[in-house]
């Protein structure tokens, strides 16, 4: 049965008059509220993880390892076609700035820039920093070491300066030549006449007179012993 509207406005009032009523607004506000609980896992830590991916020779999304075989594979397959890769393997005698710029130019053309390797050796094998010619020795034999380019540099000028006496400004000279070496892995007389780190100290000539009796040799056994 319909109610009628003065049932209907009694019944309105009196829901006004409580939601009006002070206690009840009270209540409303001052209720009191179940408590936040937070749970805390001391012993439990939270891991998180990415994934590095690489392209190569026109191969997408290849894991560090993948990416290293990869590199492993065209080492091996480009060895006597680039003149740089033949050099490192079997002729150091051979290494100068030009075989060094050849390997870089020619290992970017398929992505294996100087960058992305050391990126994947820091990954697989947990070192921070692995030189170009390290790399290439490993892909091609992994028995070879892998050495960063202060490792690298430190042996050469050691097995170069063996069993000489320096004097004084030509140790100096050789602290120059290695700070060189480790930024690129080869010394020519263009370095020694252009960069500032020899320019500023007296460049090519002063070099000779440093080295008057035998420079063209000592940088031949440089190049050697870096490519080694």
């Amino acid at each position: 049965m319909a109610k009628s509207f003065s049932e209907i406005f009694d019944g309105f009032s009196s829901v006004m008059e409580l939601l009006q009523n002070e206690q009840f607004q009270k209540l409303l506000t001052d209720y009191e509220r179940a408590k936040k609980v937070f749970m805390v896992g001391y012993e439990v830590q939270d891991e998180v993880s990415s994934i590095v991916l690489f392209e190569a020779e026109g191969r997408y999304g290849l894991q560090p390892t993948d990416y290293l075989l990869a590199f492993s594979e065209f080492v091996k397959r480009k060895e006597n076609e680039i003149a740089a890769i033949g050099i490192l393997l079997n002729k150091p005698k051979d290494w100068n700035t030009n075989a060094l710029n050849e390997l870089k130019e020619k290992l970017k053309e398929s992505n294996y820039d100087e960058a992305n390797l050391q990126k994947a050796h820091r990954i697989v094998y947990h070192k921070d920093t692995v030189d170009i010619i390290s790399m290439v020795k490993h892909a091609a034999k992994e028995t070879e070491p892998l050495l960063s380019p202060d490792e690298r540099v430190n042996q050469a000028i050691r097995k170069v300066t063996a069993g000489k006496t320096l004097n004084a400004e030509q140790q100096k000279w050789m602290e120059y030549i290695k700070e060189h070496l480790k930024q690129n892995m080869t010394l020519d007389e263009n370095d020694l006449q252009e960069l500032p780190v020899f320019a500023d100290r007296g460049g090519l000539n002063k070099f000779k007179k440093v080295f008057p009796a035998d420079f063209p040799q000592i940088i031949y056994e440089i190049n050697q012993a870096i490519a080694a």
